[in-house]
């Protein structure tokens, strides 16, 4: 059975050339257990698997924060759409791997 956990972060959507604006959302992640995350971290040859790939594998949806408004949340975000940024996925792989529990 899989488990959930959520987690408040912004990630960068671009606005302009080069210009980022951060957005503040919840998201949700899918749970894996502590001790796999060295092999899940890596391909089968070795080498490191990227963040889009890994965040892709773990990041299930994304939600407005609570009390979020027009202002601070100005689009509905799908997470294919948040992970064509390098930046966005590196953001929501390391939230992920500091917030998974421990158990």
């Amino acid at each position: 059975m899989s488990t959930t956990f959520f987690c408040n972060l912004s990630l960068p959507v671009l606005v302009g050339e080069d210009r980022y604006k951060y957005i503040p959302i919840v998201a949700v992640f899918r749970s894996i257990p502590f001790d796999q995350v060295d092999e899940w971290v890596m391909h089968p040859d070795g080498q490191p698997r990227s963040d889009r790939e890994l965040a892709a594998e773990v990041l299930v949806e994304i939600r407005e924060p609570v009390g979020g408004s027009a202002r601070t949340v100005p689009h509905s975000f799908e997470v294919a759409d948040v992970l064509q940024l390098d930046r966005a996925a590196a953001i929501v792989v390391s939230t992920f791997l500091a917030a998974l529990p421990r158990a």
